[in-house]
């Protein structure tokens, strides 16, 4: 994404390590602790790896990244050495069937416009294996935001679909919503989970 390109910089310094604001450490660090060890986790969207990556990292499981800014993924690299990343957008998910344990996507899918979330959800619940846990940050509101935010001088716009619609996008495609809460920053966590029959 050219945005994250141009504040890669800033969003390495604003978030350095797990002993900053700690967003979405918690809930990350959960969802990791309920796979079984060694698990497979597509990181969507991972950035620089920190501190997200290395939340599921730290407890025992392999990642492996994708983002679509070329600028994060060369931090991504530094941070986290030993882990595979790849460049590519979630709406046209490169990875094969069934091939990861869990998935976390953390600010992600409300930078896509709404088609592309749909597309997004169904490549997720097609890398995803039978009772495979998804967690994605977005609204709960229906259409776009109405004004641009500005992260470091640059404008990003944001999409999302009401609670209600994404338990039923998420089941269209295979997947079932089984929790949603805020954080104090009233950022939205959505999990969800494949259904084991994939269906």
């Amino acid at each position: 994404m050219r945005e994250y390109d141009l504040i890669a910089g800033w969003y390495a310094s604003e978030r350095v390590d797990e002993t900053g604001d700690g967003t979405g450490v918690p809930e990350v660090a959960a969802l990791a602790s309920s796979l079984a060890p060694g698990a497979l986790v597509l990181d969507i969207g991972c950035g620089n790896g920190v501190p997200l990556t290395r939340a599921v990292l730290r407890a025992g499981h392999r990642v492996i990244g994708l983002d679509s800014s070329g600028e994060m993924l060369a931090r991504f690299r530094r941070n986290c050495p030993d882990t595979p990343a790849v460049r590519g957008a979630v709406h046209a998910c490169p990875f094969a069937a069934a091939a990861f344990e869990a998935a976390v996507a953390w600010g992600v899918l409300f930078h896509l416009d709404r088609d592309d979330q749909i597309k997004a959800i169904a490549h997720v619940g097609r890398v995803l294996k039978p009772g495979a846990p998804f967690l994605f940050t977005s609204g709960d509101v229906d259409g776009a935001v109405p004004k641009e935010d500005l992260m470091n001088g640059v404008a990003f716009r944001y999409w999302s679909f009401t609670k209600d619609a994404y338990r039923s996008i998420l089941a269209d495609h295979g997947l079932t919503l089984v929790g949603f809460h805020e954080d104090a920053g009233r950022n939205g966590y959505y999990l969800s989970t494949k259904r084991e029959n994939g269906k």
